[in-house]
């Protein structure tokens, strides 16, 4: 089989059963790293519900990937530029930074923006500063194809979440394989993340196991080691230091509703 990022040749790893009926074989590339599902065939039955029952961590995640997002940002002096969630799902993340005084936008092709209704990205001279991708490459059939979607939109920063797996291959029992949801399709090491970057504009990439950062120029490490390393420290103060666009959304929001 084919790398799906590169093109290189894959070496079968293991198999398993994916939404408890399909056998899967899994394999990884010998020469980018990726970790691939067989043609992912079930897709569109993995997807007849976008969260999957499983998910119970959806909103802890968000709340701990807004902590990374906002301190990183203030840290690098973004304050009225816009940004954007990719792949936003309902809402949640774009609403949570909002809330905490960052002109985030919702962007979904496939999703229902149920919590940030009126704050969609929509195409015009503005370039977003930063765009965010929280448990989005995993879920890439092709992840250097779909990954330059996301680079086109012209970020200085694309900030993603996603499980690295421990050593250099998964193990055939890793929970991060999402067996039961049929949903994770790729995975990845650090050095399959700098590829990914260099091929898309991006070649300056910090990787940890959970949170990592894609620059289109070198930037300063220590913003993005105390964002993630003491985050929850800092927090707080950006917290403080930031109006909240919470109660503006609303009158912005009823005043289009009334047509003014």
């Amino acid at each position: 089989m084919k790398c799906r990022l590169c093109g290189g040749e894959t070496v079968a790893l293991f198999e398993r059963t994916v939404l408890a009926k399909y056998p899967v074989r899994y394999h990884q590339c010998a020469s980018c790293g990726l970790t691939q599902t067989d043609d992912p065939t079930w897709l569109r039955e993995a997807y007849g519900e976008a969260i999957h029952s499983t998910d119970t961590g959806i909103l802890a995640r968000n709340l701990g990937a807004r902590r990374v997002a906002a301190t990183f940002l203030h840290l690098s002096g973004v304050r009225g530029e816009p940004c954007i969630d990719y792949a936003g799902g309902y809402g949640i993340f774009t609403r949570l930074m909002r809330d905490v005084g960052f002109e985030f936008f919702w962007m979904d092709p496939y999703a229902t923006n149920a919590l940030a209704r009126g704050f969609e990205w929509r195409p015009g001279p503005a370039i977003p500063r930063a765009v965010t991708a929280f448990e989005v490459l995993e879920h890439l059939v092709r992840p250097l194809e779909d990954f330059r979607k996301i680079a086109a939109l012209g970020a200085d920063w694309i900030v993603t979440s996603t499980e690295l797996h421990p050593g250099s291959k998964p193990a055939a029992d890793w929970p991060y394989l999402s067996v039961e949801s049929g949903q994770h399709v790729a995975f990845y090491r650090p050095d399959t993340l700098e590829r990914l970057g260099r091929e898309t504009g991006y070649p300056h990439v910090m990787s940890g196991p959970f949170f990592q950062i894609f620059a289109r120029k070198p930037f300063p490490a220590w913003r993005w080691q105390t964002a993630v390393g003491l985050g929850a420290l800092a927090y707080p103060i950006v917290r403080k230091l930031r109006p909240s666009f919470t109660v503006s959304d609303c009158e912005s929001i009823r005043s289009r509703l009334r047509g003014e």
